[in-house]
């Protein structure tokens, strides 16, 4: 009976291992918004297009201006879409998949406010 015992702890002391804090277990992934004015943006982490779909886990929805944002995905894919042109409201650009995981760093994904896509 004690050696079951014992097989289970380890079997659980094993599952439970932890991880560094810089083993990039976050997947972050980077935006970078260029031009003027605001957008409307929409990035979720998951494999499924377009980026609302209930399969993914929305991680923003909203405006953004020119700059550089930084999320933590905890996903191996993020989907992105973003508005731009005069029709910031309405212009959604195609869904597009982006791989976090394959990367020596942070995943990079650049947007016009503009238009140019």
């Amino acid at each position: 009976m004690l050696r079951r015992e014992v097989a289970l702890l380890l079997g659980i002391a094993a599952c439970v291992t932890a991880v560094p804090a810089d083993a990039g277990a976050d997947f972050p992934v980077t935006v970078v918004v260029v031009g003027h004015g605001e957008i409307r943006l929409r990035l979720a982490a998951g494999r499924v297009s377009p980026c609302d779909s209930h399969e993914n886990r929305m991680l923003f929805d909203g405006w953004v201006g020119p700059g550089t944002y930084r999320w933590a995905t905890g996903s191996d894919f993020v989907c992105f879409q973003h508005t731009s042109g005069p029709l910031r409201e309405q212009d959604w650009s195609m869904s597009q998949l982006v791989a976090t995981v394959w990367r020596k760093k942070p995943a990079e994904i650049q947007v016009s406010t503009d238009g140019e896509r």
